[in-house]
């Protein structure tokens, strides 16, 4: 407006204290407020005369910068993840009060949340963004950003195909509706951060998998082989989040086989995969947008429409970086550095099997996929010993062996005709000896220590100079006090016989009558199971002349 431009001049051209009485005069005409104009002064170029206060930036309040600090950090530390600074000024400053950091009415609530403002410690400032660089990849194919999430928009309705979901009756109020939808929509991006071409496929599941994560990259870089859209191809470097699908162990080894690097995240740091994100809002508003107004039936067939919708947006939409259409832009990828994904079975077995185990033969090679490999050039290898290996899809036939914690690329043998190793020495004309292994190095150490430059048949180690028997009992000081023995007696030419307690109780009914029931049970506490048949007869013989035969001692026993 020209007034403004009037205005502006004026100020420009007045002297020292004229500036108040021009602000009056357009105040009167436009009705703005004084503050306002010279706002408006400002921005048109104008700068007022005032000279800067000398003292700009030092503190003018009773707080030492310790205090302010203070207050600030609790401000900071019971801030939360997604809304920020939460506590008020006047909660930090009654905490401060309390812990004895300031003193009670040393500063009011107004003043103190005017300093912070002035010094960048309040609210607002706390709450910024961390600035951020910007990165850049080298050529196509070089850096890709891969990124998953639930759409939470749509479903399959059995029957009626792709639904909308009702945010009257789908919210986070009413959970249980959620949980009558047993399979979700899975949306997963791809973005080529040089060209930013996008490679998008959906998936009916309960939700993120190792599975789904594999298959995804698998169909990215294998491509469509659609002429209309040539996107393809293993990156050099991938970026993603932190899922537990994206970091399990398998897809972490496959990445690692197809020589992928995944450049460490700072935790929390959606801002790396910003270009997934944008992409995430490009296929939701491009593409699921007009789903609402034609119904898809099945997973196969969103997926088709969503192919159909890539190749024009990627061959025709001008980005706004490079300002080439996607696919244009790709198209400049150069043939070194265009890396083909693996065919399917060298891809089953780099997800399956990363890193398989071999054990060393005897001639230091190892059988691997047909192939035989020489180790005999590893520092350490020797038979028997066990390695890892891990194929290298871009090298083969060349494979890698870890051994040692280390990696050594490996060639494997040419084979010659008649089934023969090329390396094989051929008889009568040459002879190859296998390189020394580190146990025998030792065992040459330990003979020349032995036997000296020369082994001579039937001569002993150390030239029969050790003295090994002969002298071991001289090792014994203590000689132990030997205890006494108990003589045992032995009666020589007697045997001792005996017969059992049923038998016994049969020769006295023979001999001498019916045994009463008393006696049996006397005899057997007496004499138990058995009897000595000498004894037996010496308890026969007291029943029969009718003495007590428990009154038969040893002397009727030698009588007898």
């Amino acid at each position: 407006m020209e007034w403004k431009l009037e205005m502006v001049n004026s100020l420009k051209e007045a002297k020292h204290g004229e500036a108040a009485a021009i602000i009056t005069t357009y105040a009167e005409l436009t009705g703005k407020s004084a503050s306002a104009l010279y706002k408006i002064a400002k921005r048109a170029g104008y700068i007022a005369g005032r000279k800067k206060r000398t003292d700009k930036g030092e503190l003018k309040s009773c707080l030492n910068k310790y205090q302010l600090n203070f207050i600030s950090t609790l401000m900071q530390e019971t801030a939360r993840q997604v809304k920020g600074v939460i506590m008020p000024v006047s909660k930090a400053l009654d905490i401060a009060i309390d812990n004895g950091v300031i003193q009670k009415g040393q500063i009011s609530v107004s003043r103190l949340q005017s300093i912070l403002n002035e010094r960048d410690m309040h609210k607002a400032a706390l709450d910024a963004d961390t600035p951020s660089i910007r990165m850049r990849s080298l050529h196509p194919n070089h850096v890709h950003i891969f990124d998953a999430s639930i759409c939470i928009q749509y479903y399959l309705k059995k029957g009626k195909g792709l639904a909308l979901l009702d945010e009257r009756d789908f919210r986070e109020k009413k959970p249980q509706n959620f949980a009558k939808i047993k399979l979700r929509i899975i949306r997963m991006v791809l973005v080529d951060h040089y060209s930013g071409t996008l490679f998008v496929k959906y998936y009916e599941a309960l939700g993120e998998s190792k599975a789904i994560t594999y298959d995804f990259l698998c169909s990215a870089w294998r491509g469509q082989g659609l002429e209309k859209f040539p996107f393809r191809g293993v990156p050099s470097y991938l970026l993603m989040d932190a899922g537990s699908a994206n970091i399990a162990k398998s897809i972490l080894a496959l990445l690692e086989a197809l020589e992928i690097e995944i450049p460490k995240n700072m935790p929390h740091n959606p801002r790396r995969q910003g270009s997934a994100e944008v992409a995430q809002n490009i296929v939701e508003c491009q593409f699921e947008s007009a789903l609402g107004l034609e119904a898809a039936y099945s997973i196969e067939e969103l997926n088709i429409w969503c192919q159909d919708w890539l190749v024009e947006f990627n061959s025709l939409r001008i980005h706004s970086r490079h300002k080439m259409p996607r696919t244009q832009c790709w198209l400049e990828i150069k043939q070194e550095e265009l890396r083909e994904l693996p065919p399917a079975n060298i891809m089953h077995e780099l997800y399956s099997e990363p890193v398989v185990e071999r054990t060393v033969r005897q001639d230091n090679t190892i059988t691997f996929l047909a192939d035989e490999y020489q180790l005999k050039h590893i520092p350490g290898i020797r038979p028997k010993l066990k390695v890892s290996v891990r194929r290298r899809p871009y090298l083969l036939p060349e494979i890698a062996i870890i051994f040692n914690e280390e990696e050594f690329l490996v060639k494997p043998l040419t084979i010659l005709a008649g089934g023969f190793r090329e390396d094989a020495a051929v008889i009568g004309e040459e002879y190859k000896a296998q390189p020394e292994t580190s146990i025998q190095k030792v065992r040459k150490v330990n003979e020349n220590l032995a036997y000296g430059e020369e082994k001579k048949k039937g001569a002993l180690p150390f030239g029969g100079t050790l003295q090994v028997h002969g002298h071991r009992a001289d090792k014994v000081t203590t000689i132990p006090i030997p205890k006494r023995s108990t003589p045992m007696e032995i009666s020589r030419g007697t045997v001792i016989q005996q017969i059992s307690m049923m038998a016994f109780i049969k020769r006295i009914k023979e001999e001498v009558g019916r045994v009463e029931p008393a006696t049996n049970h006397t005899l057997r506490d007496e004499f138990g199971s058995s009897i000595d048949i000498e004894r037996a007869d010496q308890v026969i013989a007291a029943m029969l002349a009718g003495r007590d035969w428990h009154e038969v001692d040893g002397e009727d026993r030698q009588a007898l």
